[in-house]
């Protein structure tokens, strides 16, 4: 199973401005001088691997998209504007048949890509949209409303077909077997369990643990959360930022590692980045939550924590027999 990451960020796109890019390039040319310095043989893709991960890259831009391959298999969760360019992907691949797209929820940073989603405009696609809202075409409709946007819901030349799920409903998807759970947030959000191949992907955008009732909250999702392979969780605050937002749905980073600890994930990334912050300060957050990490877990603990990033792919190979 193969796991792709096209949207990080939440709430809205964020574009980098020019001076975070120049704060990047220059501290990224300082580092590079001084490795150069140490070693002047080195490739300029050997420099580049030293880089920290801060300077050489970016966190990226778009909002909430995650790719799932398993064989000739594609789930999308959420359609933010990383799916357009997701989208792009597979029409260059010239992808013709069956998507399964599962939606979390419908505000805004998840779905504002879909109106520019290219395999919607291919007549031989039959696009399978999955979600616990009975009103969803209803909502996707008033996205393309008009006023809105050029061409109506309605006139899309792929066939569009909606499927309701029960809330902890489970089901199969060619060979991936799905499970569903409620999240905390306003207005709901449904988090995604994928299995395949013995292991297990759980996706979980916005959603809010924090407060005096933390422990049981992780108590109550244990069973859904327990073992993942891989987690992709909501970590879009500080702790300081959790707490002057109480209600707002989302997490902090540290209390994103909390609950994975009491979970037993493997592996965790973070993601729905806040928009009102820039690479530096989400690379800081990250700081803490790392050094959170190390002070708490014990000798046993498996966790590893990673930094959603546009691009990054996760691969989790079919476990032995």
């Amino acid at each position: 199973m193969e796991i792709r990451l096209w949207g990080v960020r939440g709430s809205l796109p964020t574009p980098m401005t020019g001076a975070e890019y120049r704060h990047k390039l220059v501290n990224a040319l300082a580092q590079a001088c001084e490795l150069w310095r140490s070693n002047p043989a080195q490739s300029s893709a050997d420099l580049i691997r030293q880089l920290s991960p801060e300077f050489c890259g970016v966190i990226g831009g778009d909002t909430t998209c995650v790719e799932v391959r398993a064989g000739d298999d594609i789930l999308i969760l959420d359609l933010g504007t990383g799916s357009v360019r997701l989208g792009q992907q597979l029409e260059r691949q010239d992808f013709r048949g069956d998507l399964h797209i599962l939606l979390t929820h419908t505000h805004w940073d998840h779905i504002q890509g879909w109106p520019f989603f290219r395999p919607a405009y291919q007549a031989e696609n039959h696009i399978h949209l999955y979600s616990c809202l009975p009103d969803l075409r209803q909502r996707l409709e008033r996205q393309q409303h008009p006023d809105h946007f050029p061409l109506s819901f309605d006139r899309l030349p792929a066939r569009v077909s909606f499927e309701l799920l029960e809330p902890g409903a489970s089901f199969s998807i060619g060979g991936f077997q799905v499970t569903t759970k409620p999240l905390i947030h306003p207005g709901g959000s449904i988090a995604y369990k994928i299995e395949y191949g013995g292991r297990s992907f759980t996706f979980a955008t916005d959603t809010e643990f924090y407060g005096p009732d933390l422990h049981r909250q992780m108590d109550d999702y244990y069973a859904f959360f327990n073992h993942a392979d891989l987690l992709v969780m909501d970590a879009q605050y500080s702790l300081e930022e959790a707490e002057q937002k109480r209600g707002w749905g989302h997490t902090a980073m540290t209390i994103a590692v909390d609950c994975s600890l009491h979970w037993q994930v493997r592996e965790l990334a973070l993601t729905h980045h806040e928009p009102a912050h820039g690479d530096h300060s989400i690379w800081e957050i990250f700081q803490e939550a790392h050094e959170y990490l190390a002070e708490f877990a014990t000798g046993a603990t498996e966790l590893r924590i990673q930094m959603a990033r546009e691009g990054d792919v996760y691969r989790l190979p079919p476990r032995p027999a």
